[in-house]
């Protein structure tokens, strides 16, 4: 195998071949493009292996290998994983690095991330686009209550966006700078909806062509938004070996440290997925306010937990939750679900997931 270490930026790359002999050269600059690296692979030989880095340029040249029909010879590597050198970092010795590391992958597997296919690439950009744009329209409305704030006057009303909250709006006395910049953030927040409402949309349609997304939707908790997203965040079930290695990908498991007769349990570690960690939590927060499994396992762990922590521990239930819906390819059932977490043991998030985890 020839292997083929990239370190891709966003406008270059620079390349180092490691020959089966052991011979290591460098080359490049190459343009990060199209034409760039159909170039390259039109000089490369069948047995060619190429390394790249997890970034978003990364994400560009895995897209194009791809199209070339070069996926099974590509590697989406995690470079925080491999050993470096604190004191030196430039491009080619990245490139060096990535290419040694790819030539004996067979003793020393790579920490490898999934790049998935086509079609959950295209469901999770939808997903995460609503997500964003929610997120914005919450940010024009802090800013509204914090103008709001700024001035000693507080809102009678639940909804402020409503039709009752702007006619309140409109009547109150503001200085004209602070008029303006009101003016201005109503109708950001107008625009905003309407982008969620064609979002939604979009994301139900394509959620449509898959079944795992039904399936989700009848847990608790876990609606029209949140199902294609938890589902394109996991992409393929088969890359977590257990439940709790599901878990363990969604950094809600909390993080511990030993070394001799020093134990430090600490917060939840945070790895993995933001987005699927953020879903659970939300669904985590709808799940509670109903009457199912989960609010009554909410209810008994708030009695000796703060409702952060007892909530986190919902969101990890979910997480063993979607993983048994995924595998059994069954709608959820409330009474098959209470009976497996009457049996389960306390201990969360032990195992760990494979190295493959996605990014």
């Amino acid at each position: 195998m020839i292997a083929i270490g990239v370190d891709v930026h966003k406008r270059q790359c620079t390349i180092a071949i490691e020959r089966e002999d052991g011979e290591l050269r460098c080359f490049g600059p190459m343009e990060n493009t199209r034409e760039g690296w159909r170039k390259l692979l039109g000089q490369l030989p069948a047995e060619a292996e190429i390394a790249l880095e997890v970034s978003t340029s990364g994400y560009f040249a895995m897209s194009v290998l791809e199209e070339e029909g070069w996926r099974d010879r590509a590697h989406w590597v995690h470079t925080a994983g491999m050993e470096s050198l604190r004191k030196q970092k430039y491009d080619r010795l990245d490139a060096q690095r990535l290419a040694r590391k790819l030539a004996v992958r067979e003793r020393d597997p790579l920490p490898e991330a999934w790049f998935p296919p086509v079609e959950i690439r295209a469901l999770r950009l939808r997903a995460r686009q609503r997500c964003w744009l929610a997120v914005m329209r919450t940010q024009v409305r802090n800013r509204v209550q914090s103008l709001l704030q700024m001035h000693g006057l507080r809102s009678p009303m639940t909804d402020l966006f409503g039709e009752a909250g702007r006619a309140w709006l409109k009547a109150q006395a503001m200085p004209e700078a602070t008029q303006e910049t009101l003016d201005q953030l109503l109708r950001v927040h107008d625009d905003l909806s309407q982008e969620i409402v064609q979002a939604e949309s979009n994301l139900r349609a394509a959620g449509r062509g898959f079944p795992e997304v039904a399936r989700l939707r009848t847990i608790p908790g876990i609606g029209e938004i949140l199902a294609p997203l938890i589902w394109s965040e996991i992409g393929r079930l088969e890359r977590f070996r257990s439940a709790r290695a599901l878990v363990n990908y969604t950094g809600l498991v909390p993080s511990l440290y030993e070394s001799g007769e020093v134990t430090i349990r600490g917060g939840i570690t945070h790895q993995g997925s933001a987005w699927l960690r953020w879903a659970l939590v939300a669904a985590a927060n709808s799940a509670v306010q109903g009457v199912n499994p989960f609010a009554r396992r909410y209810r008994q762990w708030r009695r000796r937990k703060p409702p952060n922590v007892a909530k986190t521990a919902v969101a990890r239930a979910l997480a063993h939750c979607v993983y048994g819906v995924l595998r059994s390819g069954a709608n959820y059932q409330a009474a098959r679900w209470e009976r497996r977490q009457a049996g389960r043991s306390r201990s969360w998030g032990a195992g760990q997931p494979e190295v493959a985890m996605g990014h």
